[in-house]
């Protein structure tokens, strides 16, 4: 039973993507300036025990969440597509996550020195305990965000998001200055402790959201146990995506454990390998996440929207998501991971004064290479959302795992000869390997062809970056280039995507100011109109 493409335009997608990118938009502003005094205030060195602890957190945190939050969203999607009630999935979610989360924050305190042993700097002990507690409210957020994804109701992920950062931002630096008489390392416990705090308010947040969403629209009660048929579905969804979802941790995780050895390895002490390292995971990659997490807006609301569309038999709805939703991705981040590469210096030295000549040098190289990582790591969540939505999930797995192994082995390498560098070339390395291997087994499930499309993009992309490079040449201050290049680069890019047409009239049309930009296009691409 076949829909029209037509009939089944994404709107709903790019409506809940819009949303959802909106508060990581808001949410990733705030991070980023709570990096710019965090950094001020801690120092490279610093930077690097809390970039130590961060990634061993976000594993932690994603062993005991992976796959569940996301299997709720799909289940809870299907089954309000069917018309049917889904609140039993929800509690047995919670359930499993809270248990599992408890568990991880023990585990997390227990080997506290084992890990900052193996990591090459023992003063990162302090910082797990401190951060424990964090995961256990983490389990909470996940399961609610999954509960109201799957609902199509976006708006509570993207409000959570803001609270979290910007609870963090207040009382993580607050914390971070107010400890830093005692030490650099009371510093950075202080900072960890905000994030602890940040995570118990936005659990806070969804959960009255929840009881107060719940109270309105005034749903019949339901059964709040799954029988054995059920659980068993739920398990057979969550956990192909939870083994999926805790690869990428793996590889920050392995790089928490290789680059701060490696560098000792070819004979820095600990303190420089430290502060190199911090300068790689800290302002260089927030950097370049910025417009993954845009991105990542658009991943999260693929796979319930898509997994309707699959529900439904709805091969046109799937396609014509699946092609919005790659083309959203190249158009957001091949301007961005150029945008970077030009005015890598200039952003991080507005937004870092405390670096020295030498720290905002190496920190500039690193951010060049690693911006291709915006449009290779983005275009492979987004594809690894619509693997996961079609039920592919363990081909995805098998991609990325690949793609880490290849991370491990380049780091190893790397890293001993030419320094933090060779990190920055690892993950690139990773990340065009993830890509090409999920792009291939999407394509042999859906045989969708975009070549033309991303084409197009990069020309675009290409030239905007020339005319970015002017401007960079004649604007001598870092304000003053980036303003006037972001200024450039959206009218460059902009009229040149449309000049190309790498969106359809229907397509603009499912798009916020879908109507206006219809007729800007239409302007753009006269010969059309007779």
């Amino acid at each position: 039973m076949k829909k029209t493409e037509e009939k089944s335009r994404p709107g709903k997608l790019v409506g809940g993507a819009a949303v959802l990118a909106v508060g990581s938009i808001i949410a990733k502003l705030i991070g980023a300036f709570y990096r710019v005094p965090l950094t001020n205030i801690l120092g490279a060195e610093g930077m690097g025990i809390y970039q130590l602890v961060f990634p061993v957190y976000a594993l932690f945190m994603t062993l005991s969440t992976a796959g569940i939050p996301t299997a709720l969203s799909r289940i809870v999607a299907e089954h309000r597509a069917r018309g049917e009630g889904a609140k039993k999935y929800l509690a047995a979610a919670l359930l499993t996550l809270v248990a599992l989360s408890a568990l991880a924050g023990i585990l997390v305190t227990a080997l506290s020195r084992v890990l900052a042993e193996w990591q090459g700097n023992p003063a990162a002990a302090g910082g797990y305990v401190t951060i424990a507690p964090a995961i256990f409210f983490v389990g909470v957020i996940a399961g609610l965000r999954g509960w109201f994804q799957g609902e199509m109701y976006m708006l509570p992920t993207a409000l959570s998001n803001v609270v979290e950062q910007a609870v963090k931002l207040g009382v993580g630096v607050g914390l971070a200055v107010a400890l830093a008489p005692r030490g650099m390392e009371a510093s950075v416990f202080g900072a960890l402790a905000g994030i602890t705090v940040s995570e118990i308010a936005a659990a806070l947040y969804l959960v009255v959201t929840y009881f107060v969403r719940t109270r309105r629209k005034g749903e019949p009660r339901e059964t709040l146990r799954l029988n054995a048929v059920e659980r068993k579905a739920m398990f057979r969804t969550a956990f192909p995506i939870a083994l999926l979802g805790l690869i990428l941790p793996l590889g920050a995780f392995f790089d928490s454990l290789i680059v701060v050895n490696a560098l000792k390895w070819g004979g820095a002490d600990t303190a420089f390998a430290t502060a190199q390292y911090g300068l790689y995971s800290g302002p260089v990659t927030s950097l370049v996440n910025l417009p993954v997490v845009v991105i990542m807006s658009l991943a999260i609301a693929v796979v319930p929207s898509v997994s309707v569309s699959r529900a439904e038999h709805d091969l046109g709805g799937i396609l014509s998501k699946s092609r919005m939703s790659i083309k959203l991705v190249y158009l957001l981040g091949v301007p961005s991971a150029l945008f970077l590469m030009v005015f890598g210096r200039n952003i991080l030295g507005l937004m870092y004064p405390a670096l020295s000549t030498y720290e905002l040098d190496l920190s500039a190289k690193l951010l060049a290479v690693a911006a291709f990582g915006v449009v290779l790591t983005g275009s492979t969540q987004i594809y690894v959302s619509l693997l996961q939505a079609l039920d592919k999930t363990y081909s995805a797995i098998k991609s990325l795992f690949a793609a880490v192994v290849v991370k491990v082995v380049l780091s190893l390498v790397l890293v001993r000869y030419i320094g933090v560098m060779g990190a920055a070339v690892a993950g690139v390395g990773m990340s065009a390997v993830s890509l090409l291997a999920v792009t291939a087994v999407f394509h042999r499930f859906t045989d969708m062809r975009l070549e033309k499309n991303v084409a197009q993009t990069l020309v675009s992309g290409v030239i905007m970056a020339l005319a970015a490079l002017v401007v960079k040449i004649y604007v001598p201050t870092n304000i003053g280039a980036i303003l006037a290049g972001a200024a450039v680069c959206v009218l460059v890019y902009g009229w040149l995507t449309t000049l190309f047409g790498v969106f359809t009239e229907a397509e603009f049309l499912s798009l916020p100011f879908g109507s206006r930009l219809v007729k800007l296009r239409r302007k753009i691409r006269f010969w059309e109109n007779g």
